[in-house]
């Protein structure tokens, strides 16, 4: 089967949940198939270049130009961006590749959606990562798009979709982690003295960071709280600290490439995630599958994949006092931490990426099944990396 993803920023090395889920699903896709990652070039990722995935290059959309033009518009740069994307796509032959190299297309946002479905002539198929998507937005998808089908990484993503949007998801295929890399062997990226805690994610307050701030100020033992991660309430964040008087616990690190944040989770004694809305926080399950006991909150789609009080202790969001008392709890009983730590590994195993990968190529083979697969084998000329 050959299969296509497209996503602007999969193949980079810095790149976000949805980016990351479309490279290893691309990864693992290509083990047994023919499979082609459409992103935008610059940085591409040494662990894609490395696969079998046949990387087809547009070129970078995130400069100045797009920043000036964004100004005064009712969109952002990133949408700018996924629109000069498909245009310079359409222009340069891209659209052309993917009719003749690709029997389906898997696309994971709303505008590439929309756009994509309606330029190719091969069946595609959009993946819901995150119900963040406009009301407008959503409206015109729902009136213009020509996808097949559709997929939710969650079921509870799956009924969200559904009753907020309208739209009907037709399965649910989990994200994954990389547990050979996410695990428990490997190299601890720093040493502390203290008891540490691990928070990784955008400094924004509903990311819960605050939350956790106020309970580190709470502890009955004195901890160090390492902090992976930029966003909009960095200066919050440390004039918060400096009010509580706990600044001198405190260290951010800012952002730090995916491959090398393994380190960064054995090195915690707890991980921890007080999210107040979140379809799925990949984290979560990256600190499980490296050994470190989680606390986050009880949201439903954490627990598709984390067991309260088995693989690791939840909350509910912005529930300081509980919060403080299970970070105690977890930081006075080393025991108890490395016996959760255990359990939230072998947990963690169940959702590797190979065993999503086979549910998406499983999706993908039933709807060619219905529309039956293109097989023009045009090799017209591309930038493609492998």
């Amino acid at each position: 089967m050959r299969i296509g993803l497209y996503h602007d920023n999969a193949g980079t090395k810095h790149a976000g949940g949805i980016a990351i889920y479309a490279r290893w699903m691309a990864i693992e896709l290509a083990a047994s198939n023919e499979v082609y990652m459409y992103t935008q070039g610059g940085n591409i990722t040494s662990k894609l270049i490395e696969s079998d995935v046949k990387v087809v290059e547009t070129p970078m959309f995130n400069g100045k130009t797009l920043a000036m033009t964004a100004k005064g518009l009712p969109v952002g740069r990133q949408t700018l961006s996924k629109f000069a994307m498909t245009t310079w796509s359409a222009c340069n032959g891209v659209i052309d590749h993917i009719n003749n190299h690709v029997d389906i297309l898997v696309t994971f946002q709303m505008l590439d959606d929309l756009l994509l479905s309606n330029l190719v002539d091969v069946p595609t198929v959009r993946g819901f990562l995150s119900d963040r998507t406009p009301g407008v937005g959503a409206a015109v998808r729902e009136r213009f798009t020509a996808t097949e089908a559709t997929f939710a990484n969650t079921s509870y993503l799956a009924e969200r979709i559904v009753d907020r949007f309208g739209y009907e998801v037709d399965a649910v295929i989990p994200t994954g982690v990389d547990t050979a890399r996410f695990r428990p062997e490997a190299e601890p990226a720093f040493e502390q003295d203290e008891p540490t805690i691990l928070f990784v994610g955008r400094l924004v307050e509903s990311k819960g960071i605050f939350d956790l701030l106020e309970s580190i100020a709470q502890l009955d033992e004195q901890v160090h709280l390492r902090i992976v991660g930029v966003g909009t309430e960095e200066t919050a964040v440390r004039r918060r600290a400096e009010e509580l008087g706990i600044e001198a616990q405190i260290r951010l690190e800012g952002e730090v490439p995916h491959d090398e944040l393994p380190g960064y989770y054995v090195a915690a004694d707890v991980f921890c995630l007080p999210t107040h809305v979140d379809s799925f926080a990949t984290v979560n399950l990256e600190a499980m599958a490296c050994g470190t006991p989680v606390v986050t909150t009880d949201l439903e789609g954490i627990q598709t994949y984390l067991r309260p009080e088995v693989d690791g202790l939840t909350v509910s969001p912005r529930d300081r006092k509980r919060l403080t008392t299970e970070l105690d709890e977890l930081i006075a009983a080393c025991g108890y931490r490395q016996e959760m730590g255990a359990r939230a590994r072998n947990r963690a195993v169940e959702f590797d990426w190979s065993r999503q990968a086979e549910l998406l190529e499983q999706f993908c083979a039933n709807i060619l099944s219905v529309d039956g697969s293109k097989t023009n084998e045009s090799d017209r000329p591309m930038h493609v990396v492998n």
